[in-house]
């Protein structure tokens, strides 16, 4: 069977689309990601095809001629513009949809907007992608939440749970060094944070965590490693770090492949993910890069909430602490006190739940499922 994934804002080596969905789909059918970016492979399955665009709409078009070209028998649309040429090849090609959603989209575009008009924002979104929804045969969603919020009762019929668990051993592969991470490569780090860079992201949180931190652990050094997405909230924090004394403290890199990041947390002890819990979107969701430090053996400080204590407090995975700045910065302290027998056991403790629970392999049968049903209809 021949399966085509396309996106208009993805790269075709992105982690989820790539490395899961395409990989996955690779061991049992020939499988064709495409896209307007990234890496161009035509040698082997799955295959990673690029397509000409200046802007997401006009790439639709593109997106539709290739799908048209290839024939596959499932179509895969990772977002809401990619549904439109998803809603037109099904009835033109007769080929089943499947709609993969690993985010919150409505709650995203409203938060966007003012605080009067964020409701009116989310709610009309929503009810735009309700409606583009409706022509998948099937979902796949990151959580339950995200499917509840889409279809409602009908989530256990068309709806699939597949979260963004790490694939298996994600880190343990070799890989080079690449010269712009030669030097920070020789460093160790006793923090670190990976993920988009914004003020509910906890970027600020972490810069006073630092600061509160450094007179105990003189020697504190912390990595962040993500992309800004705001040119004025970049610079408030590099002024925060000339202002505070932070620049011996704080390491800042830039985003780089995602192939490249386990050269940076095997360097790590601790990850941090020190999300705003009146988000919504954060509270709801196990962020990936949460499981990928339990995956290269780093325990956690995270912020408490209901989901972050089942998973990292229970299992002793970690520590979670209210989003106070001085709680955190107690709670940080702890771990960083830990003797080194008990690190050892904590990490070992990370590496045996991504092993045993929480890897991408354990979700392959339900997706071969849905498969399975759509291909006989």
């Amino acid at each position: 069977m021949k399966i085509c994934i396309i996106s208009n804002a993805h790269p075709t080596n992105d982690v989820r689309l790539y490395y899961k969905l395409a990989m996955s789909f690779a061991k049992q059918h020939e499988v064709f990601l495409i896209s307007t970016g990234g890496v161009v492979n035509t040698a082997h399955n799955p295959y990673q095809l690029v397509v000409d665009s200046d802007s997401p709409w006009n790439a639709l078009g593109h997106l539709q001629r290739k799908v048209m070209e290839l024939k596959p028998e499932i179509l895969v649309c990772v977002e809401p513009l990619t549904l439109l040429v998803g809603m037109r090849l099904k009835k033109q090609m007769k080929l089943k949809l499947i709609f993969d959603v690993h985010e919150f989209y409505p709650d995203a575009f409203g938060e966007r907007f003012p605080w009067l008009l964020r409701y009116p924002a989310k709610l009309a979104y929503l009810l735009a992608l309700k409606y583009l929804q409706r022509s998948a045969d099937a979902l796949f969603a990151v959580n339950g939440e995200i499917l509840k919020q889409l279809i409602g009762k009908d989530s256990t019929k068309r709806g699939t749970v597949l979260p963004n668990y790490p694939v298996k051993h994600v880190w343990d592969y070799a890989c080079d060094t690449p010269g712009l991470l030669s030097q920070i490569c020789e460093m160790n780090f006793d923090l670190i944070y990976i993920g988009g860079l914004t003020k509910n992201r906890g970027l600020f949180k972490i810069l006073k965590l630092a600061t509160l931190l450094k007179a105990e652990f003189p020697h504190l050094k912390i990595l962040i490693l993500g992309r800004f997405f705001n040119p004025s909230l970049e610079k408030a924090f590099h002024d925060s770090l000339n202002d505070y004394n932070l620049n011996a403290v704080i390491y800042y890199q830039e985003w780089i492949p995602s192939e490249k990041i386990g050269l940076l947390l095997r360097r790590s002890r601790f990850g941090l993910w020190l999300f705003n819990p009146t988000n919504r979107r954060f509270k709801l969701s196990t962020p990936l890069k949460v499981l990928e430090y339990m995956a290269a053996g780093l325990p956690t400080i995270t912020v408490k909430t209901p989901m972050m204590k089942a998973l990292v407090e229970y299992n002793g995975l970690g520590v979670c602490s209210s989003y106070k700045a001085k709680s955190l910065a107690e709670a940080t302290a702890k771990l960083l006190r830990m003797p080194a027998e008990e690190y050892a056991a904590m990490s070992k403790r990370c590496l045996e739940i991504t092993e045993n629970r929480f890897n991408w392999e354990a979700l392959e049968p339900q997706m071969f499922g849905v498969l399975e049903k759509l291909h006989k209809r």
